[in-house]
């Protein structure tokens, strides 16, 4: 092989006479000074398969592809300009890449003997570096999803489930019907003649610190504070009477008495005992009891037994009649017995039935109360936490 020409590896160079820098055989132009190269110098077969150099270090071209010597400023097989040439990396070629097609040409082919199976030295492969990608069109997805900081921003942390919490207040009740102040209720509102949050000085029924309405957060509590005269509640379902029970129908006030009438169980026992020969039969309770008419004072006025299953108070009809009270509709409420249990019902009445709490209650929105002279109402209204 001439002096012009020259095989490293597997690729054939050729010095270009312009400049003097080697090509590979394959190009046309020079790849630094772009000039045609001379070409069709023919080697001796003794020259085939000189030992080779180590390759140079390799770029490609981003149009052809093609190897090109590094610091290249022109392809040697399409011409084309070169940016300026970047230490290549050292990654293996990816998979895929066409292999380079490998100049043969004036190469003789070589005959096989007996004496040619002798192994020979075999020239390392060039060091061939990643030719740069193409450009891949970019796939459209719509915008970008926002980083997961800018999803969380706003959140609050989560402290556990929380109750409601409630609003309350009082109204006053006016004789006509009418509304009258509004006293909100903090943590408790005290009711009386003085000193407290609503102030009633003019009404001699009231004791000084009468009843308290609390808010506990999820619910509120009457309570009466050892009034003299008590507090009173509007009956919203019928409910059971115990002894001792106060409750006001119209204007008439009632307390409700019992007394057990059956004998002594010892009495009952011993010699004397029937020996039981059938079905047992239902006995009459043994609970006897009474209903008192009673002053604001406590001093009873009248007495009235209840021996019938069902006894009714009213203004016009019924077992107990009261016709000179204004307030108590024509059938108000009626007492029931049913196996020693009485209950006390509203009969549909204008005005209701209110009952004296024994020390303190729940109250819901809507529920009426009264204390000496004055009544009230409630409302309350639910606040999400």
């Amino acid at each position: 092989m001439g002096e012009e020409e020259k095989e490293q590896g597997t690729v054939r160079y050729v010095r270009c006479a312009a400049c003097g820098t080697w090509n590979p055989g394959t190009g046309d132009n020079c790849s630094h000074c772009g000039k045609p190269l001379k070409k069709g110098v023919k080697e001796s077969p003794s020259e085939a398969h000189p030992p080779s150099p180590k390759a140079p270090a390799q770029a490609f071209c981003s149009n052809c592809r093609k190897p090109l010597p590094l610091n290249s400023k022109f392809c040697g097989y399409c011409g084309a300009p070169l940016p300026a040439a970047t230490a290549p990396s050292s990654k293996p070629e990816e998979p895929g890449t066409p292999a380079q097609p490998v100049a043969t040409t004036g190469l003789p082919k070589k005959v096989e003997t007996p004496t040619s199976k002798v192994p020979r030295s075999v020239p390392p492969p060039p060091v061939l570096t990643t030719p740069p990608r193409s450009p891949r069109r970019a796939i459209e997805t719509g915008p970008p999803s926002p980083p997961l900081g800018e999803l969380a921003r706003g959140t609050q942390g989560f402290a556990g489930l929380r109750p409601p919490t409630i609003e309350a207040s009082i109204i006053e009740i006016k004789p006509d019907g009418s509304r009258g102040k509004k006293l909100s209720i903090g943590k408790q509102a005290v009711i009386g003649r003085a000193m407290c949050d609503a102030n009633y000085p003019e009404d001699a029924l009231l004791s000084a610190r009468h009843a308290s309405l609390e808010n506990r957060g999820i619910k509120v509590i009457l309570k009466d504070l050892g009034s003299q005269n008590g507090t009173f509640i509007k009956q919203r379902k019928d409910s059971e009477l115990s002894n001792g029970d106060i409750f006001l129908v119209g204007r008439e006030l009632f307390r409700f008495v019992t007394k057990d009438t059956a004998p002594p169980a010892a009495d009952m026992a011993g010699e004397g005992t029937l020996v039981m020969t059938g079905a047992p039969m239902f006995q009459a309770s043994t609970v006897s009891a009474k209903l008192e008419r009673i002053q604001i004072n406590g001093q009873v006025a009248e007495e009235f037994k209840l021996e019938k299953p069902e006894t009714v108070i009213g203004r016009s009809s019924g077992d107990l009649v009261f016709k000179n009270d204004p307030y108590m509709s024509g059938k108000h409420a009626k007492i029931t017995q049913r196996m020693g249990v009485f209950l006390l019902e509203d009969c549909k009445s204008r005005n209701g039935v209110y009952r004296r709490i024994q020390s303190e209650t729940e109250v819901v929105d809507g529920d009426e109360f009264f204390l000496g002279e004055e009544l009230f109402r409630v409302e309350i209204k639910t606040v999400e936490a």
